[in-house]
């Protein structure tokens, strides 16, 4: 792995200091991962409570975003909460790492696919245990603003495009489950991220984020003074499909 302007003994140490996340494990698997991918860490390019985004390039050309897990420092309770309802994993043991990186996991699946439904989000490349890379939103390293940040130029064109892509999701037979101003980006349109809470329809909590996700779209947009879809009657909407694709 090729380190810029740092050694890497002392990125190394500055790894391990962030936010606990860094763990031997956790280096050890990352760098196994970059070395095999010939990807070049840039920067540390945004810290979460759950997770930190490291920017990279792929043989110096490609930027990804590297996603790094909590193993730590998480709402392990939370995830396992999240988890157990979600039909397509079995026999979750309640162990802290295990459900950390099936945490990963269940994010790569989704974006897998979101993408091929054609929601806009970044594409998933590569994960190992508690690691995701996935293409990058943004320009040369920087993140782009979340919705949540920036004032939107024309919030009518944002608004029905967030609803298009949740359409999307949900005929894909997914609902995101924590859907905000917070998780989505805007680069040049808006991208939904952080698909980790993500889970089928057919799973019993879909219905309570479903409309969770839609409220706070709707409260969000309300708030910039236009005019947004009734919310029951956009669930209902979404409803149906959520029947189809669970029968299917």
């Amino acid at each position: 792995m090729v380190l810029k302007r740092k050694r890497k003994r002392e990125y190394y140490k500055e790894l391990k200091t962030v936010r606990g996340v860094f763990d031997e494990r956790t280096l050890l698997v990352l760098y196994r991962l970059l070395n095999k991918n010939k990807i070049s860490v840039e920067s540390l390019a945004k810290e979460g409570k759950e997770s930190v985004i490291l920017s990279g390039l792929i043989n110096n050309k490609k930027w990804v975003a590297i996603k790094v897990f909590c193993t730590i420092a998480c709402n392990f309770n939370n995830m396992w909460r999240y988890l157990v309802g979600d039909p397509r994993f079995h026999r979750i043991k309640k162990k802290r790492r295990f459900i950390v990186n099936l945490w990963c996991q269940r994010e790569f699946k989704n974006l897998k696919i979101a993408k091929k439904a054609g929601v806009d989000c970044p594409e998933p490349l590569f994960y190992a245990e508690n690691i995701l890379i996935m293409s990058f939103i943004g320009k040369k390293g920087l993140i782009a603003p979340r919705l949540i940040d920036v004032k939107p130029v024309k919030p009518e064109r944002i608004y029905e495009k967030i609803l298009s892509n949740l359409e999307k999701l949900v005929e894909s037979g997914l609902v995101h489950g924590d859907l905000s101003a917070y998780n989505i980006l805007l680069h040049k349109t808006p991208y939904f991220i952080d698909f980790s809470h993500g889970t089928t329809v057919k799973n019993p909590l879909a219905v309570e984020l479903l409309k969770r996700d839609i409220k706070n779209i709707n409260s969000y947009f309300s708030k910039l003074n236009i005019t947004v879809k009734d919310s029951e009657k956009l669930y209902k909407k979404l409803e149906r499909v959520m029947r189809k694709k669970v029968v299917e």
